[in-house]
């Protein structure tokens, strides 16, 4: 007869303790005044650069300025797929002058993105992304703003191995298994 874990099995779960949060982790909030395409600095090498492919710009023109043409904050139909003739901001990273990778902006999706060469150069999560149709015709205040947290990632933490999720007793009940077969 195969041996079953039923103290796996029985034993109820304990709450998942996300990790702490990550120090190296930076936050840059920006009023986007200067119209797109946008430069976001992250320090002295690296930054983003904040665009919008429109196509045809003659709805933008036609539009009221403070009119919102994309914002992250207004929750979507999951079921619906994306209208891919819509206006739909995208983030490239530009590390020491040269073009790296480009992502559109999803919120709240931590995404990595690398240089011209080598691996992932950072990580960054857009919290928040408004932006009005004024922003995209000419720079002055219409209300655009721009939130994100980014790390880099050419550095690796110097705090151990990475901190256990799940119920802690579980390799010692395996371990224990192990040593009864």
């Amino acid at each position: 007869m195969p041996r079953t874990l039923p103290a796996l099995i029985s034993r109820p779960l304990q709450a998942v303790v996300p990790p702490p949060a990550d120090p190296r982790t930076q936050v840059v909030r920006q009023e986007l005044t200067a119209g797109l395409p946008a430069r976001i600095d992250l320090d002295a090498a690296r930054g983003f650069v904040l665009a919008v492919p429109l196509g045809v710009a003659r709805a933008v023109l036609a539009a009221d300025p403070s009119a919102v043409v994309f914002s992250t904050a207004e929750p979507g139909d999951s079921t619906v797929f994306r209208d891919d003739g819509a206006a739909w901001p995208r983030l490239t990273l530009v590390v020491t002058g040269a073009i790296g990778t480009t992502v559109p902006v999803v919120a709240g999706v931590p995404v990595r993105l690398a240089g011209s060469t080598g691996p992932a150069a950072v990580e960054v999560t857009v919290e928040e992304l408004v932006l009005t149709a004024g922003t995209l015709r000419s720079p002055g205040r219409f209300g655009s703003r721009l939130s994100l947290r980014w790390r880099d990632l050419a550095l690796g933490a110097d705090d151990g191995p990475p901190h256990p999720l799940g119920d802690p007793g579980v390799p010692v009940l395996l371990s224990q298994l192990w040593e009864e077969m």
